[in-house]
């Protein structure tokens, strides 16, 4: 056991800062260095998807479990659920606020915390991350964000004072996934981790993206300040695009782990391995089809309810995934007979527009087998391919496109379920993705924020809405394979133990026999 004084990076003097820094002219975009490897260095690696997007834990876009895990090693967050980061926080705790405050709350940053170039972690990073998920379309969970008034620092940005003009109970859900605001201020938010991530402040650091060779390499952060730093040196996440591969990499030892997408026959090939258990696990996303009722869009509920009742959601899975087996369908909000004049006369004047992100290939599936059932039924349609913050942050909101397939996360917590209910009209930068506006909408957020009504019963009011308004359907959720091979020590020998994936990192050795 280390001393903090033996054990703590020197990064010199932190930077004075009682305001965040005025936003720079010039756009550049940080490139992260890539470090040099030591063949002496202990290396582990695992099988991974493809990286199909960016870095970005907080943009719709980068909604996948690889962004998601790679987050969790590399970003600070102050939270972990109700449980506070002690290595991020001395302290963070609610105090009497002044009047014209509904709420106010104190994070004191812990002395130690800094980004691995040697910055500090400070009220800035708190200040950039609030700024950029009001201010930029298809973010994700951007409720609570926009209740707050004002972010201040003092002692030096090490104390955050973060007012609210509407009370937020859940408010340890804000500021994870913190990013380095001293590197990233001058940069397009959508663009800013598009490549990799210049700075950690976990117990990971992202050494390098290199997407022709399908291969991300994690080093360890050895400016990591915190208790329990990682063992193992190097982490390299290979992509793994198909079941044979996975076989192939475990079978050689070149991979001690995947975590992939199954395909058809994925368990029943891995069943065939000796000294590899494999499993499936689920995760909290979900394959939609997003229904735009935007004025030039879809705006008539009758529209968007004859689009949904012609979806088969068990026979667009089974073609968006390519399988039968593993598959979980979703549950269509719309059945019986329904009548089709108004879409026809709808898709008579323009066809239906169904957008889909091209690097996504579920997503492009379903949005393409969606338009065949369409045009069976001699109703004009046409697949829009383009990114999905493109989509987000333009075709949607002109009304350009009528749909969107994406996935969305199934996390019942209450900025969430506000999300859906956020208004355009009240000059929320992005709302929910079909541009709908409630009644009582300012309420119902205000109510599922302050905690007078449970997540539960928020989504209760968001499956209610999405019956009578037909706002989204559900195709799919998100399901895994899970295989331990040879050559890592890690959370145990079941593959029940390795549930969390990537994430249980730092506590792998490599296995040497």
């Amino acid at each position: 056991m280390c001393v903090l004084t033996s054990c703590m990076a020197n990064p010199g003097p932190p930077p004075v800062e009682e305001k965040p820094a005025a936003e720079s002219t010039e756009t550049e975009t940080p490139t992260p260095v890539e470090e040099e490897e030591s063949t002496e260095r202990e290396t582990v690696a695992i099988g991974v998807d493809p990286l199909s997007s960016g870095l970005n834990p907080h943009l719709v876009a980068n909604n996948n479990e690889l962004v998601s895990q790679i987050a969790e090693l590399v970003l600070p967050s102050a939270f972990h659920g109700e449980h506070m980061d002690t290595d991020v926080l001395a302290s963070a705790e609610e105090v009497q606020p002044p009047e014209g405050v509904a709420q106010r709350v104190v994070y004191k940053i812990a002395s130690p915390a800094q980004w691995s170039d040697g910055t500090p972690i400070s009220g800035s990073d708190f200040h950039y991350l609030w700024t950029q998920m009001t201010s930029t379309a298809g973010v994700s969970d951007a409720a609570a964000y926009y209740a707050i008034k004002e972010v201040n620092t003092s002692s030096a940005g090490r104390v955050v004072t973060v007012d609210f003009s509407e009370r937020v109970a859940d408010w340890h859900s804000l500021f994870a996934h913190l990013l380095p605001s001293h590197l990233l201020q001058d940069a397009e938010f959508t663009r800013a981790l598009a490549d990799g991530i210049p700075a950690s402040a976990g117990r990971y650091s992202v050494a390098g993206v290199d997407r022709g060779r399908g291969v991300i390499t994690l080093n360890r952060n050895d400016r990591f300040w915190g208790a329990d730093p990682a063992l193992v040196d190097v982490v390299q996440l290979r992509t793994v695009r198909n079941t044979g591969q996975a076989v192939n990499m475990l079978r050689s030892g070149q991979v001690g782990f995947v975590d992939f997408t199954p395909e058809q026959t994925s368990l029943e090939n891995l069943s065939l391995l000796s000294n590899v258990n494999a499993g499936t696990v689920t995760r909290g996303r979900q394959l939609r089809l997003h229904l735009s009722a935007r004025q030039s869009a879809l705006p008539d509920e009758r529209q968007r309810r004859a689009l949904a009742s012609l979806i088969e959601t068990d026979q667009v899975a089974r073609l968006a995934a390519g399988r039968a087996s593993e598959l979980r369908p979703g549950q269509n909000p719309v059945s019986g007979d329904v009548e089709l004049a108004p879409l026809r006369e709808r898709a008579g004047r323009k066809p239906l527009r169904i957008a889909a992100d091209p690097t996504n290939s579920e997503a492009m599936a379903a949005a393409r087998t969606i338009v065949d059932v369409l045009e069976a039924q001699a109703i004009g349609a046409e697949v829009v391919s383009e990114r999905t913050q493109t989509i987000t942050g333009t075709l949607l909101p002109r009304g350009e496109v009528d749909a969107l397939v994406s996935w969305e996360s199934l996390a019942v917590k209450p900025a969430t379920m506000a999300s859906h209910f956020l208004c355009e009209e009240a000059g929320m930068v992005f709302s929910d993705f079909s541009g709908f506006c409630p009644e009582n909408s300012e309420a119902t957020v205000s109510e599922i924020l302050s905690g007078r009504i449970s997540p539960e019963e928020g989504l209760e009011r968001v499956r209610k809405l999405n019956a009578e308004q037909v706002l989204y359907v559900p195709l799919m959720d998100e399901v895994r394979i899970h295989a331990l091979g040879r050559g890592i020590v890690g959370p145990g020998q079941s593959i029940e133990d390795w549930d969390a994936g990537l994430v249980t990192a730092p506590t792998w050795r490599k296995d040497e026999q």
